[in-house]
């Protein structure tokens, strides 16, 4: 996977990291969180060398570098992820 760290890129556009963000997703799913100023969230944009489909739950998935003690099968049920994301907005 490749992709940004998602802290930075938030300071970079705001000049800090808004207290929550709106999430709105390509399936209608919409969700507020908050919690981002934290360099282990990744926006992946590639995988596997190429940009990622919604067939892949693209175009955007933000994800954990590391997931510590969690259980690893939630990884792949995507159940911890935000993904097949359409738009994010800073909620201040």
């Amino acid at each position: 996977m490749r992709g940004l760290v998602f802290r930075d890129l938030l300071q970079e556009h705001f000049g800090e990291v808004p207290e929550q963000l709106h999430f709105e997703a390509w399936d209608d799913y919409e969700v507020t969180l908050g919690g981002w100023d934290d360099p282990n969230w990744i926006l992946v944009t590639h995988q596997n060398g190429e940009p990622i489909s919604l067939r892949n739950r693209g175009p955007l998935r933000l994800v954990e570098r590391d997931y510590g003690n969690r259980d690893p099968a939630n990884l792949r049920n995507f159940n911890d992820w935000v993904w097949m994301i359409r738009s994010i907005e800073a909620v201040w």
